[in-house]
């Protein structure tokens, strides 16, 4: 059973069944090209070199590929793969996820959605916006993120769970206890931290208990693209916020 932090050559073999398969925004280039005929050899993968498909990939994405360790990429790419095929969407790669890649590298079964990942700017005025591998940015709204005393989590996350409609609730950063009812359009993605869809007379600013906070039909449309695995990074802020 293979997770985050994990590394060494079956890893990398790992990557290249994924990306063969359009779970990563990378290409594996075969020094010596075959036929595919072969079975998949964890222990020792083909010889070949590594490619980005566009050069506008967020650093963050950059800065966390490593073709030889778990990371929270290969983390969002596997749940991303689970969710496909039906498997429990965990990010652990175990014998049934590696002999479902397998069938599917096989069979050609790739990825039903390009790679995406959504991205959250903290600083003011706050802003979210989703990058699209082969196309760039292709949605762009203001959002909210957490308080001071309840801050969004900064780091790169994998969505875990999502629903189209739930009732949140909680402590709220003032020690009392909230709860709203219909909240629409929510993806957690680290803790009780979701992405959601919440009506506010203005957004740019830090208003929330820790969520990421979309007008409605902002959130909308973050959800339509966005799935399980899909990487949340939530950036350090450069103004206005701690």
């Amino acid at each position: 059973m293979w997770t985050v932090g994990d590394a060494g050559e079956p890893i990398r073999v790992l990557h290249v069944l994924l990306s063969e398969l359009g779970y990563l925004p990378l290409s594996y280039h075969l020094a010596v090209p075959t036929d595919g005929l072969y079975a998949v050899d964890w222990t020792c993968g083909p010889v070949g070199y590594w490619t980005w498909h566009t050069s506008d990939a967020p650093s963050e994405l950059i800065g966390l590929w490593n073709p030889e360790k778990y990371t929270e990429m290969t983390k969002g790419a596997v749940m991303r793969f689970e969710a496909d095929h039906g498997l429990r969407v965990d990010g652990y790669t175990g014998p049934r996820v590696r002999r479902a890649l397998e069938l599917a590298a096989a069979l050609h079964l790739t990825a039903g959605q390009p790679y995406r990942s959504v991205i959250v700017d903290p600083s003011i005025p706050q802003r979210l916006w989703v990058w699209e591998d082969g196309r760039g940015v292709v949605f762009r709204s203001l959002c909210s993120t957490g308080v001071p005393a309840a801050p969004t989590q900064p780091g790169v996350h994998a969505i875990f769970l999502r629903s189209r409609e739930q009732t949140m609730q909680g402590i709220g950063p003032s020690g009392r206890p909230y709860r709203v009812e219909h909240v629409p359009y929510v993806s957690f993605f680290y803790g009780e931290q979701a992405v959601h869809g919440f009506r506010r007379p203005t957004y740019g600013i830090p208003q929330s208990a820790g969520c990421v906070e979309l007008p409605i039909s902002a959130a909308q449309r973050v959800w339509q693209l966005s799935d399980y695995g899909t990487l949340v990074i939530i950036s350090r802020p450069t103004n206005g916020t701690k």
